[in-house]
Order: C-alpha cells, then sequence, then structure tokens
C-alpha cells in the first residue's frame, strides 16, 4: 500500500521474544489448569513502542484482493442488547456478515466456524481479581491462524465432501466491527501485511484446550512494520482482513494480517 498522510499515534504492544527455546520447543499456551508441575505456557513477550497511523483519510482506497485487508460497509440489524444472545448473533449477524463476505470476496461459499464478543471492562487492563464476563481486548501481536490448521479445519467441518472443496482457493478471514461508536479506546491496529517478512517474522503457537488445539502465530517485532488504526471507528465500519490462504503465501499484498488493540 502507498505511504499516507495521516495522523500519528506513538503506542505501545506486546511480541514474542526471540529466543533459542524455540527452536526445541513450539510455543503454547494452555486454555486450561494443567497437572501441578506442568507450565501453563512458555511464552515470552516484550514490549514495543509502535506507531499507528490513521487510515481513515484513505480507507476507500484499500481493496482486499490487492492489500489483505480492507474496510466494509456492514449495517447490522442487531442492538446492543442482542448481543448477549447467541442464537441472534448466529441469525441474524453471522447471516450479516456471510453476504458481506461473498460480495467482498466474490466466494461461491462461506462458513463461519466462530465468533467471540468483546466488551471491554471499565477498569481493564487494570485487572478486577475475578475471571471477566467478557472477552478484553488482546494487546499481543498475532495473527489468529495458521494455513495447515485451516485445512484441518475445512475437514473437520465438511467430512463429506471437504476433498472438493480444498480443490478451490480457500481463504480464512476475520471481520471486526465495534457494538457501539465512535470506537475512543482499545480500537484494533492492523499492520500491512507487506512490511511483513513471513519467514523471518511469525512463530506458529499452539493454544491448547481441553478437548481441542488451535494453532495461530506469534510474531517477532520488526523494525519494519507499518501499522495503521481508524479513528472513530462507527459500528458499520467493518475491518475485514486476511488470515490464511491456501494460495501460496509470500504474493504482493497477500500476507496474513497482524493484529493488535491498544488503549
Amino acid at each position: 500500500m502507498e505511504h499516507m498522510k495521516t495522523a500519528e499515534v506513538w503506542t505501545h504492544t506486546h511480541f514474542l521474544q526471540r529466543d533459542p527455546l524455540y527452536q526445541e520447543e513450539k510455543p503454547y499456551s494452555l486454555r486450561y489448569t494443567p497437572p501441578e508441575g506442568f507450565p501453563r505456557a512458555n511464552i515470552k513477550l516484550e514490549r514495543h513502542e509502535i506507531m499507528v497511523k490513521d487510515i481513515r483519510p484513505d480507507k476507500d482506497k484499500l481493496s482486499f484482493r490487492k492489500d489483505g485487508y480492507c474496510i466494509n460497509d456492514l449495517r447490522s440489524r442487531m442492538k446492543y442488547g442482542d448481543w448477549d444472545e447467541d442464537s441472534k448473533v448466529k441469525e441474524i449477524y453471522l447471516r450479516e456478515v456471510a453476504d458481506m463476505l461473498r460480495k467482498t470476496l466474490g466466494a461461491c461459499h462461506v462458513q463461519i466456524f466462530e465468533h467471540t464478543v468483546r466488551k471491554r471492562h471499565e477498569i481493564f487492563p487494570i485487572s478486577t481479581g475475578e475471571p471477566y464476563k467478557y472477552n478484553q481486548p488482546t494487546s499481543i501481536a498475532h495473527i489468529d491462524t495458521t494455513a495447515p490448521w485451516v485445512l484441518d479445519m475445512v475437514r473437520s467441518l465438511n467430512p463429506e465432501n471437504a476433498a472438493e472443496i480444498l480443490k478451490h482457493q480457500v481463504q480464512c478471514v476475520n471481520v471486526w466491527k465495534p457494538l457501539v461508536g465512535p470506537v475512543k479506546d482499545w480500537p484494533l491496529a492492523m499492520c500491512d501485511p507487506q512490511t511483513m517478512n513471513v519467514d523471518r517474522d511469525l512463530e506458529p503457537c499452539d493454544l491448547v484446550y481441553p478437548d481441542y488445539v488451535v494453532e495461530n502465530r506469534q510474531v517477532y517485532y520488526s523494525d519494519a512494520f507499518k501499522w495503521f488504526y481508524l479513528s472513530n471507528q462507527q459500528p458499520n465500519e467493518a475491518w475485514v482482513f486476511l488470515q490464511s490462504d491456501t494460495d501460496p503465501i509470500g504474493k504482493p499484498g497477500m500476507n496474513p494480517s497482524l493484529l493488535t488493540c491498544y488503549g
């Protein structure tokens, strides 16, 4: 993407620390209480300052096909109170998302396998000492999936016709929008995929749950990264960004997108 003249914000976020350990042991995080004496995680993080530019003046120039991310108009019928009702999220919002993605990607089939509602607690990131009712913003740079994990997910969700589906291009895409707006704190920060080196900057990581494993990608810090956010993001403004692609990763503009949030 071409350089843009936009407002700049200096903030910080967290990245995976380069450590010889990861040459022998894959990064992991257990999402349950392990047996006594077994480490819950081996992920070592370090904090870095990043400069984040406001992409609003140029948001309409973004192209998913060219840049790997864009901002789409998504006017949902959901009311704020509806987000607490999972049935409404599935029956209304996820169908709206699927329709939008068909138009954005030109996809012949859209299959949504996960959704998450985040509502920031008023004192976050200060701990309350108790588990939060809702998921909170994340301040760790990451990519939600890897291509091999996505292929396994396709096979798991489509046991009867996975072989036919995988004859075609399969993209794993993330959609992120506010529940209310304008967003004044903890916005999503997006890294321009063209500033990333897939082989150098990413490390596969296992998120281990009691009955399944998600493979995502942790991120090493790079001075080359260029970060963007959307100022005063409104509920109808939805980020759409690539996570994994069965086409070769590394072609211009179609690397996966790194993301984080900042306060």
